[in-house]
């Protein structure tokens, strides 16, 4: 099973996995295991590894010689990267798990342990990543009994069930404000503080939400993953893709005071502007 693939996480593809696995098994070895019966040797197989990797590690930390109880040892040392125990090497704790062992990793060096390799968004537990995973690939269980709308969990179900319904529970104490997510309510409060928590390592600008700050990292990178359905051309941004889409859509909001021709955009209005020889900010103006 392949890490790096994005449905490492998701369990109902794990099934699949593990099915095709020992069909391959059966055709190659000519033997006839089920799937439980596979599956049970595997785990025996890991227990042993998992037994002699903490020999191996005690031996190391006594400074005593290591020998192997079986003989096959060598032919499944490859597992041990996956099979506990695992050893921090910066302060030498000893974790169970995989998952736990990069969650206490983390601590050191303030990284979050779980990476998306699509987008590079982190996430501190390994269930969120799963659930963001899901999001890429469309693979969604769960929709909106009103509009069916797809959603990765039920807890996304109830908050969008909250646009249907208008309700809005997260109050801001100090204006007013109301919103739907208590994430959204965090992040109103920190404008009001003025304290954006990400920052640009490329630049000086500052961000609220996530989602900005891999926006405008987007812009560093010329990455233009927003792609315009009608024309297929690329943009770095939703807002650069929106105002893109004004052209086909003919939406001609922006108008010349002096003669009243219209454009989709600023950028064109401002450009037609300099023709009359006149400041934007005093000729022109938004219907």
């Amino acid at each position: 099973w392949d890490e790096k693939d994005i449905t490492y996480r998701f369990k109902n593809r794990r099934e699949e996995a593990i099915q095709l696995v020992c069909e391959k098994f059966n055709n190659e070895t000519g033997l006839n295991l089920t799937q439980t019966e596979l599956e049970k040797q595997v785990t025996r197989l890991r227990k042993t590894c998992s037994f002699e990797k903490n020999r191996k590690l005690i031996a190391t930390r006594k400074k005593s010689q290591y020998r192997p109880k079986f003989a096959y040892s060598e032919y499944i040392e490859f597992l041990e990267k996956d099979v506990a125990p695992f050893e921090c090497s910066i302060c030498r704790k000893i974790l169970l798990g995989p998952d736990a062992f990069k969650v206490h990793f983390a601590t050191h060096d303030g990284s979050l342990p779980f990476k998306c390799d699509i987008c590079g968004h982190g996430f501190q537990l390994a269930c969120n990543l799963a659930v963001h995973l899901r999001r890429h690939v469309h693979d969604y269980t769960f929709s909106c009994g009103v509009c069916n709308k797809p959603c990765a969990t039920t807890s996304e179900v109830k908050i969008h069930m909250r646009s249907h319904t208008d309700e809005k529970p997260f109050v801001c104490d100090f204006c007013g404000y109301r919103t739907r997510t208590s994430s959204h309510l965090l992040t109103h409060r920190l404008r009001h503080q003025k304290r954006p928590r990400h920052k640009c390592k490329l630049c000086p600008k500052t961000f609220y939400e996530t989602g900005s700050l891999y926006e405008h990292m987007s812009i560093h990178r010329n990455i233009r993953d927003k792609i315009c359905a009608i024309c297929n051309k690329g943009f770095t941004s939703n807002k650069q893709l929106h105002q893109h889409q004004l052209i086909h859509n003919a939406e001609k909001k922006y108008s010349c005071k002096i003669c009243e021709k219209r454009f989709a955009q600023y950028a064109g209005l401002s450009g037609h502007m300099k023709t009359h020889g006149s400041k934007i900010t005093t000729n022109a103006s938004e219907t």
